[in-house]
């Protein structure tokens, strides 16, 4: 099934990557909205990012894939205009995004119209319902990925950890930061995460009894899980979740390896000391790694109201910056040895066995 991938964003491009796709999917063609900044942009070797949907070859489409994208600024107008020319050619539209009622409604009745076929694959995690309101012993070794935000290798980490690991035969059970990952065999951040209707200690404890259920369910070698957000504001104008989303999982659960993704940047060591006890006294765990990612923040989008923005740096310049750094400071070009430190840390532990 050759697919229309949109609202594609920098995040996704690992999602191509690393992703194990559902059955019979194959990325063919990329949209991504105007004033994203990925205009001709390469994904791969072979597909051009597109910003004009007139420029899609309609021959080589089969199906519209919609995803979430970690920008928020994307009028409901814009999705309506793509779905709807899209369903004038393609068999199938494949919901893989969060979306209101109202925008639900307008795509269902579009691909009614248009004899389209509509294909829901978004999964979302209940809360477990139960009397018990402790807190439950997670016995499989747990690694988290945190960072200073969104755009900073978060995912990637994540997945090439799986991968790298599922290689050398290890079960490994991730609960991603982004939503909707269900699609590439992965699970999502539980969706009750994110509403109001249950309190803070409430989520701690479902967030609790949702990982120890994936334990009993998939019986995994490891637990990885990516925490959306920043672990604290990044400035005024932007808030990040102000470090809630964080706050919840270390109180949830225990993390026996936390592995810390910054945007790329020129950082002291007197920084990293710093980062370093911050997460020590307030989430009472270590920092076990640290990745320079290859995004940073566009310091005027910082200081101004609306969707941040990001620049992107090749491997190249960022292995540059880090070379300076400490040994414990990782990047693109040293995933597998990072993967490597991963194994030789958890080795420690006398439940977990080395391939």
């Amino acid at each position: 099934m050759r697919t229309l991938v949109y609202p594609y964003d920098e995040d996704f491009e690992v999602v191509i990557k690393y992703g194990d796709f559902i059955d019979t999917m194959e990325i063919s063609e990329i949209l991504s909205p105007v004033g994203w900044g990925l205009q001709n942009k390469k994904v791969g070797e072979n597909i051009q990012i597109k910003t004009n949907i007139n420029a899609v070859n309609w021959e080589q489409i089969d199906a519209l894939l919609l995803i979430d994208t970690i920008r928020s600024n994307l009028h409901i107008d814009e999705i309506l205009e793509v779905v709807k020319l899209s369903a004038k050619f393609v068999k199938k539209i494949i919901l893989n995004r969060d979306m209101d009622k109202e925008l639900y409604t307008n795509i269902v009745d579009i691909c009614s119209n248009e004899k389209v076929e509509l294909i829901d694959v978004r999964k979302q995690a209940q809360l477990r319902v139960s009397d018990n309101n402790q807190l439950k012993a997670v016995y499989t070794p747990v690694i988290v990925v945190a960072g200073m935000g969104e755009c900073c290798n978060k995912l990637e980490v994540q997945m090439f950890i799986k991968q790298y690991l599922n290689k050398l035969d290890y079960n490994v059970c991730v609960v991603s930061s982004r939503k909707n990952m269900e699609i590439v065999g992965l699970h999502s951040f539980p969706t009750f995460m994110y509403g109001n209707q249950i309190d803070e200690s409430e989520k701690i404890i479902g967030f609790n009894h949702y990982i120890k259920g994936l334990e009993i369910e998939e019986n995994p070698d490891i637990i990885l899980i990516g925490i959306p957000g920043s672990i604290m504001p990044i400035s005024e104008k932007h808030y990040e979740f102000f470090g809630v989303f964080a706050f919840e999982v270390f109180n949830a659960i225990k993390s026996d390896m936390l592995l810390f993704c910054l945007h790329n940047n020129i950082y002291t060591n007197e920084y990293f000391e710093e980062l370093r006890k911050l997460c020590k006294y307030r989430y009472q765990t270590d920092i076990d790694a640290i990745i320079i990612s290859n995004h940073s923040y566009d310091t005027l989008s910082l200081q101004t109201e609306g969707t941040l923005k990001y620049l992107t740096f090749d491997d190249e310049e960022v292995d540059r910056y880090r070379s300076g750094y400490p040994q414990d400071v990782y990047c693109r070009t040293l995933y597998e040895k990072l993967a490597e430190h991963v194994i030789e840390t958890l080795s420690e532990y006398a439940d977990f066995q080395v391939m």
